[in-house]
């Protein structure tokens, strides 16, 4: 005979889905339980001859009528094993109903209690001011300091959660100001390119930040793309190809350039664009080959600089830029060549009064290189904070004689990790400028 098997009850995880198939076996196995299908219990009719005899009987009618009794007491037996084993068969179904019904009761609690809470949720953020909804989106933004506009992040994802939250996300301009724009998705291209300009649009005037990647071959299409929004873009990061000056030419409002040069065959595109620079860039970053050729003397926005940040450019780079850029302050120099002064500065004294900070840092050179030879001819009298690191060794006599020379309020000397340096050069360094700070970070 067929039951229900205690260890095939439906989990909780996947009761949903099985409860029906779980009732209909068990409405299955009750037919195979009773003797019959029926969906009444019959009882027997159990009168015999014998039900209304007494014990005043002959010995010899009582022996007949014995062997025909215990028949009937045979049968009663059997009738009643009957019964107990279907009692059985259905008090494993009725166990399996209440276990069923137990998880329910269970699940309605655990469902009801989660919608209460997202209730409550809900009706406690549909009551918050909009200045209050706005401040708790601007926390939901991720870290990257350029989104990326995906659909599953904010601020994206915050227009597509109710028809609130797209009105507040939407009217809040500071979610839309800090994009990366990736043209270089072809797949959806247009459709990404609706949301990009969607978006622009949402930033409603406010200083604009891009990261842009794109091909060569798009920079046509990018100029036209952010031509409408040239007058509030104030920071740029763009390759830098051929096209690259045209787009950025006219921004009225540019402040930052990042132009990431990746092969040497573009690097003659860096003085174009330093050519068309705005009148209001301040700061400028190369990454990759930064190479100066030609005249750049009658270029008046390099005098408008004040931050520079370069990699992989030659000693006589270095001195071009603190010759050319006269209200530089901050300078910052990565993974330079290893090149010799040229012999016509060599006996030159260069002095720049605006330069507050000097970084060469991942320098890889050998102590006949950069900072023995531009630390002879600088001199640098409002210099604050020098720092270097990636050297192989030390030029201790060289940086003190700057600082000497330049009798600069340095506040701030940085020794990178793996440069070797003394107590006692140290101690000297304090000793010319008794409230410096000497950091040397120990790999």
């Amino acid at each position: 005979m067929q039951t229900v098997d205690d260890a095939k009850l439906v989990k909780f995880s996947s009761f949903s889905a099985d409860i029906n198939d779980e009732l209909q076996k068990m409405v299955h196995d009750i037919p195979h339980i009773f003797a019959t299908d029926r969906s009444q219990v019959i009882i027997p009719d159990l009168e015999t001859p014998y039900s209304s005899f007494t014990n005043d009987r002959s010995d010899s009618k009582l022996r007949v009528e014995g062997q025909s009794t215990r028949a009937i007491i045979t049968e009663r037996q059997q009738q009643l094993d009957d019964v107990l084993h279907e009692m059985s068969g259905l008090k494993k179904i009725v166990d399996t109903i209440n276990n069923l019904h137990e998880q329910l009761v269970e699940k309605q609690d655990k469902i009801t209690q989660s919608m209460n809470s997202h209730k409550r949720l809900v009706s406690s953020l549909r009551g918050l001011p909009t200045e209050i909804l706005s401040q708790i989106f601007v926390y939901c933004l991720p870290e990257d300091s350029h989104l990326s506009l995906a659909q599953n992040q904010a601020p994206v994802l915050l227009t597509r959660i109710c028809r609130e939250w797209r009105k507040v996300a939407v009217d809040m301009p500071s979610l839309w100001c800090r994009l990366h724009l990736n043209l270089k998705n072809r797949r959806n291209l247009q459709q990404q390119e609706n949301l990009y300009n969607l978006c622009l649009k949402r930033s409603r005037g406010r200083p604009l930040s891009l990261v842009i990647d794109c091909y060569a071959n798009q920079m046509v299409k990018l100029r036209n793309f952010l031509q409408p929004h040239g007058y509030h873009i104030s920071y740029l990061s763009i390759p830098c190809v051929r096209g690259t000056p045209e787009v950025f030419g006219g921004f009225s409002a540019l402040q930052e350039l990042v132009l990431n040069n990746t092969t040497t065959r573009t690097s003659s595109s860096i003085v174009t664009c330093i050519m068309v620079l705005p009148s209001t860039v301040r700061s400028l970053k190369v990454t990759g080959l930064f190479s100066l050729n030609g005249d750049l003397s009658r270029i008046p926005t390099l005098a408008l600089l004040t931050h520079i940040e370069a990699s992989l450019c030659s000693l006589s780079v270095v001195i071009r830029l603190i010759r050319l850029c006269s209200n530089l302050s901050s300078l910052v120099i990565h993974k330079h060549a290893s090149d010799r002064i040229p012999a016509t500065d060599s006996a030159l004294v260069l002095t720049h009064t605006a330069l507050q900070s000097l970084r060469i840092l991942e320098a890889g050179m050998s102590a006949t290189s950069l900072l023995p030879g531009l630390f002879n001819i600088l001199l640098l009298p409002n210099l604050r904070i020098l720092e270097i690191s990636g050297s192989r060794t030390w030029p201790h006599e060289e940086v003190k004689a700057l600082l000497t020379r330049s009798n600069c309020p340095l506040e701030s000397l940085i020794i990178g990790a793996g440069i070797v340096t003394t107590d006692e050069q140290r101690g000297e360094y304090v000793a010319l400028i008794p409230s410096l700070v000497v950091t040397h970070f120990i790999k």
